[in-house]
């Protein structure tokens, strides 16, 4: 209720309809070069709820996004084009640590980990990495969630 149509707009047009146009000028570039892989970030939001301003608005969008890696990678994989999405959970980044996170919440995040560890930026570059390689060849139509777990508990934990 609180997520006004301008703030839905903008995290629809950056997480959603940038990626979108992104795919669509890449695929014809990628059939030319005789195929690809197009890794896109989604969110563990997506799968669960997070609660907040805007927080619909954002789920919405890397469903979305979930919806369209499943579209273009059944539709071209016979042109040799892989997509797959990253879905990160709560990762600790040069982003959150801008935002102020404070020491209390990084370690409620932490805890919230079945792995009892906090991710950073370089598990989600690690897992992109893997996924564009020729190792992931055979991979296409995936969700990895890149969470420490966290998926596997209950959204209110």
């Amino acid at each position: 209720l609180d997520t006004t149509p301008e703030l839905y707009h903008r995290i629809i047009a950056v997480n959603l309809t940038a990626p979108f146009m992104l795919t669509k000028a890449a695929i014809p570039v990628m059939m030319n070069g005789g195929g690809g892989s197009i890794v896109n970030i989604t969110s563990i939001s997506a799968m669960r709820g997070q609660g907040g301003m805007g927080a619909a608005a954002y789920a919405t969008a890397k469903a979305g996004l979930m919806g369209l890696m499943v579209d273009v990678a059944d539709t071209y994989g016979k042109k040799g084009i892989r997509v797959n999405c990253i879905a990160p959970g709560p990762v600790y980044t040069p982003m959150v640590y801008a935002a102020g996170m404070s020491p209390e919440l990084r370690e409620q995040r932490r805890r919230a980990s079945p792995l009892g560890i906090e991710g950073t930026g370089w598990d989600i570059a690690h897992a992109a990495l893997f996924l564009a390689s020729d190792e992931a060849r055979y991979v296409t139509g995936v969700v990895l969630p890149v969470d420490g777990g966290v998926t596997l508990t209950s959204a209110s934990r």
